[in-house]
């Protein structure tokens, strides 16, 4: 039977070993999300993966051995960190709001410059500079397109490690203190990769002149008109980073081990590239292209709900009143003139969840509607993600490098 992923005030109640009262009390102080279940009882629905997260943390206050098991699920912090910090507002790097980085126009390479060195750059810049010294043309034209194109998060992998056997042996790459020059080098050759989603199915050079937004654009073969570089400038920018998220850890826990800055990214893009990440996209569109308009997406989101059965794309577990990047992205979108008829449906749909379960729109759903009305393909929206975080990576595997700890948690045998 599957897990119920919304329960009852009765069965809430029971599962954290508290009273009613108590449940209550959790969901005024924001800690639960709750729901009306809009059946004829008006009865409210909680959800269980935060019932799950309460009781988790009550069962850590009993010895050291909760505390360690609560902390790798969204629970007490373990790894310090000087990088991003998670607000109500969204996420901040280096105490700037990423919202409001996009408010002041910040190009997605400044965003990662100050991920990196702490520095926020008077005005937006590109990477004019950058020199790709591997093009992986040769590498990429033995996959078979429909493969790169399904497994896309994978060829990045193999990309990064590609770009690593171009500048010589790992000991003299650790030494060289040329991280940053490689981190570049690994974006734009990225943004090259994108041509792989399009429809000539190939690797495209990034012309030194782009940004990288303008250069992933090229690469699909988009018209790079200004709106849709804005718009995805801002995408890159609210994906920049987002503290422990699992390709985070895992490039943190192969820097510790000293990894090489390719072997890192490698790891944190294969993590990302699995069922809880990136295919959460995939999941998301398909719900929302499984009907014709807002109203029959309203239709299958109650069904779910009736079922205790989260919506695909909504509910962030950090953001209780609603994910600030969804916010920020969906805005620009609705300021974009002549929304297609699908755009128009997703907006509506988001609008109307929200006001009748109070239940709100992930960073997924805003991506999907960026990435539809700029006019990418489906498998969009999880590569911009990962391309974005790409920058975050990089600064945590340097803050990780200068913490000279390996991360090597123990695991509790039971047999």
């Amino acid at each position: 039977m599957e897990r119920k992923e919304y329960l009852n005030a009765t069965e809430a109640a029971a599962l954290l070993g508290v009273r009613k009262q108590t449940l209550y009390a959790y969901v005024s102080r924001g800690l639960v999300r709750s729901l009306n279940d809009n059946s004829a009882r008006r009865t409210r629905l909680y959800l269980r993966e935060d019932l799950d997260r309460i009781k988790l943390k009550a069962g850590a206050r009993l010895g050291h051995e909760a505390v360690a098991a609560t902390a790798m699920n969204l629970g007490a912090p373990i790894v310090p960190s000087s990088i991003t910090e998670i607000s109500a507002d969204g996420p901040l790097y280096r105490n700037q709001l990423a919202v409001d980085l996009v408010r002041q126009g910040a190009s997605f390479e400044q965003t990662a410059e100050l991920l990196w060195t702490g520095l926020l750059h008077d005005a937006p810049f590109g990477w004019s500079t950058v020199q790709v010294l591997n093009h992986p043309h040769r590498l990429l034209r033995t996959l078979p397109s429909d493969v790169a194109q399904e497994q896309f998060l994978e060829v990045l992998a193999l990309v990064a490690q590609y770009l690593a056997m171009g500048r010589g042996l790992l000991p003299d790459r650790l030494r060289s203190g040329r991280t940053l020059e490689a981190a570049r080098e690994v974006i734009v050759t990225m943004a090259g990769c994108f041509g792989l989603l399009s429809t000539r199915a190939r690797y495209v050079p990034i012309p030194t002149r782009l940004t990288v937004a303008e250069g992933i654009l090229h690469a699909m073969g988009v018209s790079a008109d200004r709106e849709s570089v804005r718009l995805l400038n801002a995408v890159l920018v609210l994906m920049a980073d987002h503290e422990l998220s699992p390709g985070t850890l895992a490039a943190r826990v192969a820097a510790s081990a000293g990894a090489s800055l390719h072997s890192c990214l490698s790891a944190a893009l294969s993590a990302s590239a699995g069922t809880e990440v990136a295919r959460l996209y995939d999941r998301a569109d398909r719900f929302l292209y499984e009907a014709s308009s807002a109203s029959a997406l309203l239709a299958c989101a109650e069904e779910l709900l009736a079922k205790g059965m989260p919506v695909p794309g909504f509910d962030h577990p950090v953001y209780p009143k609603g994910d600030p990047r969804a916010r920020c992205i969906l805005d620009l979108v609705r300021q974009r003139a002549g929304l297609p008829r699908d755009v128009r449906k997703i907006i509506s749909f988001v609008d109307q969840l929200a006001a009748r379960r109070g239940i709100y729109a992930r960073h997924e759903i805003g991506l999907i509607a960026a990435c539809r009305i700029i006019g990418l393909p489906p498998q969009s929206p999880a590569a911009i993600f990962v391309m974005a975080r790409t920058a975050g990576w990089v600064a945590h595997i340097q803050e990780q490098r200068l913490s000279k700890s390996l991360l090597r948690p123990r695991a509790k045998f039971v047999g």
